[in-house]
């Protein structure tokens, strides 16, 4: 008898464990980052996960766990089942390099890729509605989009001129810009001008910007080239795609830039998370 009740409780615990591990495998997704470098050691992905863990913390996410995969060159994820990653796939995989670009002008544009050029025929733009300093050159589908990565690979490079790619668009899917560069062919200022990033709001919670504050090396800098560029867009771009382009409306002296628009709660969390992490040492794809 006594047998039969060990092994009822043997059971019992086993159901009851299996059970337990099920139900929290069911309230979990996991996301799997695979390694684009070669040779990368156990080291190298530790500090990777270290800082994508920092970083999804910082835009607000409960991670369960962060975990390494040395052997196969992976970071595993594990969130919430009910994550949706489509707002901050980019904390994931971004090496996190943050530049602010001066911006060219539609007529500026036009001078520099001429109405024929076969840019303008690959993108879709129209020009009439656009305001003057809108620095797109046009915009794409995402099948589109590698015929015209195919054509700038080819095409001869423009001078004082990095043309990127911004966010993916609902409305007008992938656009391209163009930036102005020096002649060293660099941007207006890099990430160690800036001393830090940060979310505000104003009365209203739904009045969200972003705050970013220059080192005092940059403040003369950038408040030169606002003064030049009044009522035209200076670019954010994180890992050479364009994340916002605020239009500069007066002179920043202070070396305080406050970025406004339409975002949403997830937008304005991102660049802060991003940056107020380190760097990644790991270039990672999104395995799916």
């Amino acid at each position: 008898m006594k047998i039969l009740i060990y092994l009822f409780i043997s059971v019992f615990i086993t159901l009851t464990l299996t059970s337990a591990v099920q139900k929290a495998s069911d309230n979990l997704k996991s996301i799997t980052l695979q390694s684009t470098d070669k040779n990368v050691g156990s080291v190298s992905l530790k500090q990777s996960a270290d800082i994508i863990s920092a970083r999804l913390k910082l835009f607000g996410l409960n991670v369960s766990e962060v975990k390494v995969s040395a052997e196969k060159g992976q970071v595993v994820i594990l969130l919430p089942a009910k994550t949706d990653i489509s707002g901050f796939e980019g904390l994931l995989t971004s090496k996190g390099e943050v530049c602010l670009y001066e911006t060219y002008t539609q007529t500026e544009i036009f001078g520099l890729l001429k109405p024929d050029n076969q840019l303008f025929k690959l993108l879709t733009s129209d020009q009439e509605r656009k305001d003057s300093s809108d620095p797109r050159v046009g915009c794409t589908n995402s099948d589109n989009k590698m015929k015209v990565n195919e054509y700038l690979q080819s095409a001869v490079p423009l001078s004082n001129c990095k043309l990127f790619w911004g966010n993916k668009s609902e409305k007008s899917g992938y656009c391209l810009f163009a930036l102005k560069t020096n002649m060293e062919g660099k941007p207006l200022l890099v990430r160690s001008d800036i001393e830090s990033v940060a979310m505000i709001t104003g009365m209203d919670p739904v009045d969200r910007k972003i705050l970013i504050r220059l080192n005092p090396a940059a403040v003369n800098i950038f408040a030169d080239a606002t003064e030049k560029n009044l009522n035209k867009a200076i670019a954010i771009v994180i890992d050479n795609q364009v994340y916002a382009y605020p239009v500069v409306k007066s002179s920043i002296i202070g070396g305080e830039i406050e970025v406004t628009g339409s975002f949403t709660k997830s937008e304005v969390n991102y660049f802060p998370a991003l940056f107020n992490s380190e760097q990644l040492p790991v270039s990672f794809k999104l395995l799916k």
